[in-house]
């Protein structure tokens, strides 16, 4: 059963990866296609180490409940085809479609999060900020809707009608339902106990990560709470203002959900 995902939350999650700047692995010299998307996404770890840029779609349709409403597949062109089976493919841009890119939809993808007459906006894994074939993290991109590499959208299985330039086209009544809404983008507060010196876990690094984004540290982000963490979440709570009187020492729930950090990963 296809679960209530809403564009939004899609979106939401995209927008996260790509402030957190995640990038794929860098080994001597040159990226690698390794990422953790392929590892975290049913059916998509034999392909780590393959172009990645579908597989991040799937991973936020995961990571948001329901990996089913884009087509299962690592292969832009097989996506194609899927989407066009479901009666959802469109010459159309749409908030929260999978564009298709390259001469007929096989060599790139991302998520559109907004569009206007003559341009879309996306979210893009395996890409990168100036335009090179080379990808090799997460990005928010903008391109022109008639350039010739833009081909055409698959409009994911959501559960609530779709906002598009299509001029004719309609939602299947079926699958509209309510949403689930973005309660899956964010992680919850884990307690203060969880605040110890020399815990290991990956809602560190996705907290240092987020601490460092918003200006909060300069420090190199890593698995493991040191100090550099502890110090940052007091600039942190400095910033939102000090709900709660003075920095005890570790963030307390208010200032954690400020950050809205990313679930670990």
């Amino acid at each position: 059963m296809v679960a209530a995902i809403a564009p939004s939350t899609l979106i939401e999650l995209g927008t996260q990866e790509a402030n957190i700047k995640y990038q794929e692995d860098f080994v001597s010299g040159s990226w690698t296609n390794l990422n953790k998307y392929a590892k975290q996404t049913p059916g998509m770890a034999s392909y780590d180490g393959q172009s990645w840029c579908v597989i991040f779609l799937l991973w936020l349709a995961h990571r948001a409940g329901d990996v089913s409403i884009m087509p299962q597949t690592p292969a832009c062109n097989v996506a194609i085809t899927t989407y066009q089976s479901w009666g959802r493919w469109s010459w159309y841009p749409a908030v929260g479609a999978q564009v298709m890119l390259g001469n007929f939809g096989q060599d790139h993808t991302g998520l559109v999060y907004r569009y206007d007459a003559t341009r879309i906006w996306t979210i893009e894994g395996n890409s990168n900020a100036n335009g090179s074939s080379e990808g090799d993290g997460v990005y928010l991109r903008v391109r022109n809707r008639a350039d010739a590499n833009v081909y055409g959208y698959g409009f994911p299985k959501y559960c609530s009608p779709m906002v598009t330039a299509h001029p004719t086209w309609t939602d299947d009544p079926a699958l509209l339902k309510t949403s689930s809404g973005t309660a899956a983008a964010y992680a919850p507060y884990p307690g203060a106990d969880f605040f110890r010196v020399g815990r290991t876990s990956p809602l560190v690094l996705s907290a240092a990560n987020r601490l460092v984004a918003v200006g909060a540290g300069s420090y190199n982000p890593t698995a493991d709470i040191g100090s550099g963490d502890l110090t940052a979440w007091g600039a942190w709570h400095v910033t939102c203002g000090s709900p709660g009187g003075a920095y005890s020492g570790v963030p307390n729930e208010t200032i954690w959900r400020a950050l809205q950090v990313p679930h670990g990963h």
